[in-house]
């Protein structure tokens, strides 16, 4: 038992570990000019009513290091440079509630369509930055490169005429939590919100006070979904697989800590947890 108990405690510290590093030691990572530009959009006033002249405090701990380190490891400083900018356009023309989810959409919309679709429009505000403004047929040819870019993704048909720029916010249309027969399902993705908003989706449960942290709370609600799910159609199947197939660290950052799960027959599911972890278990000699 002592020696269960001490694996179980270095197995606790070492996920404590992972899931409590340093964003800002993450983002030292990152050049100057890219820390300073997320810097701005994580900066508060400094706190406190008494001292009405205090330092600008930059909340770092508002991104997840993980989230950083996936912007560190794009693949040059222009992608990196692009993805800071688009999100701190973001934060200057509207609220931003989840900075790493916001952050992260970003990275994955960089790494598909590249950074040069993400180039600031400085045209009209008599700003510039020293570099040429493009022409007209240059413009036309790069618009006409990413018509072919997604007439190929099948986003849309040959004939349908697009911007020079992509609003990446036009990604969330493509996400539903009530998907139909016919519909062709990409990915799962874990999302936390009012249960209210999530009454109509498959695959739910409800988060409510307790003493469950991230990391278990997320394993408890993916059993559920498993689990729970009586469908033994080959699309419920494909579901589950999806749903299985969503990595561990995109659970967590999708969580709330110090919760308890429930869900329609939950109690059941827990009890067959518990049943499968003991027949699991070591036999007595």
């Amino acid at each position: 038992v002592e020696e269960e108990t001490s694996t179980q405690l270095k197995a606790a510290s070492e996920a404590a570990e992972l899931l409590m590093k340093d964003a800002s030691k993450v983002a030292d990572k990152l050049p100057d000019d890219i820390r300073e530009t997320l810097a701005s959009c994580v900066t508060v006033e400094g706190a406190g009513d008494a001292d009405a002249d205090a330092e600008p405090v930059v909340r770092w701990d508002k991104f997840d290091a993980d989230t950083l380190e996936q912007l560190v490891g794009l693949e040059s400083e222009d992608e990196q440079r692009a993805a800071a900018k688009r999100l701190l356009e973001l934060n200057n023309s509207t609220r931003i509630d989840n900075y790493s989810a916001s952050l992260a959409g970003i990275i994955r919309a960089v790494k598909k369509y590249g950074a040069e679709h993400f180039a600031p429009n400085n045209e009209g505000d008599g700003t510039s930055d020293g570099k040429q403004r493009k022409t007209k047929a240059e413009k036309d040819a790069e618009k006409e490169v990413w018509r072919q870019i997604l007439a190929e993704d099948g986003i849309l048909d040959e004939e349908t005429d697009v911007g020079g720029e992509i609003d990446d916010r036009a990604e969330i249309g493509k996400l539903t939590g009530t998907p139909h027969a016919n519909d062709v399902i990409l990915y799962a993705l874990p999302v936390c919100a009012p249960y209210s908003t999530l009454s109509k989706y498959k695959y739910r449960v409800k988060l409510t006070p307790g003493s469950l942290k991230r990391g278990k709370a997320s394993k408890q609600a993916v059993e559920m979904f498993v689990r729970g799910d009586t469908d033994k159609s080959p699309k419920a199947e494909e579901f589950r697989r999806l749903i299985k197939t969503v990595d561990e660290n995109t659970w967590v950052q999708s969580m709330i800590g110090d919760c308890k799960i429930s869900a329609a027959g939950a109690s059941k599911i827990s009890k067959q947890i518990k049943q499968k972890k003991k027949g699991g278990g070591k036999k007595k000699k």
